[in-house]
């Protein structure tokens, strides 16, 4: 029985808005490497500029933010239910709540990248599992990206993917709207 799900933020609860090829080059992350590892890396002055750009981009993408088709019904549904709901994302904690508080939108837990280490890692889902004192069996976690995928595995937790082009290949659970989540849950 499902007893919570975890929503990924960007490309998930809002639709994908973060020009990543300009932030990369704003912030002169190599190709290939992660953003945040890249910006940790830098000796502190250069990390403290560097990581003031991806603040300042995250968060005017949080300003501008447009939900994703059936967001805010879905978590309004959701909260009728029996449900523990977490938002779970890379984005920094001022961004993650501008979103929240600009759309209304109701979570029992809400981690950023404040909260523990990034997307693939698993710990914000362990994170989240501790704070609802539940197990990987009893939740889920919907999300967009190879990250979330990656995350979910790490911590045995069922992933739905949101895929946003209908052409791409599908692994695992997949939908295209949000709307359409209903039906891989078991409540």
């Amino acid at each position: 029985m499902l007893k919570a799900i975890f929503f990924d933020m960007d490309g998930t609860i809002t639709r994908p808005h973060i020009n990543w090829q300009d932030l990369r080059q704003r912030v002169g992350v190599p190709t290939g490497t992660p953003i945040m590892e890249y910006v940790e890396s830098l000796p502190e002055p250069e990390q403290n500029r560097a990581a003031a750009i991806v603040r300042e981009i995250e968060f005017a993408a949080a300003e501008q933010a447009v939900l994703n088709p059936g967001a805010a019904e879905l978590i309004a549904q959701l909260n009728t239910h029996p449900l523990k709901l977490a938002l779970i994302t890379n984005n920094h904690r001022q961004a993650m709540h501008h979103v929240v508080q600009q759309f209304d939108l109701h979570f029992d837990l809400l981690l950023s990248r404040e909260d523990a280490l990034l997307k693939p890692a698993p710990d914000l889902l362990l994170l989240a599992l501790k704070e609802f004192q539940l197990t990987p069996e009893e939740t889920c976690f919907v999300g967009d990206g190879r990250y979330d995928r990656i995350a979910c595995e790490a911590a045995n937790v069922t992933y739905i993917h949101l895929a946003h082009n209908r052409d791409e290949p599908v692994e695992g659970p997949t939908i295209y709207e949000l709307d359409e989540l209903w039906p891989h849950l078991t409540l």
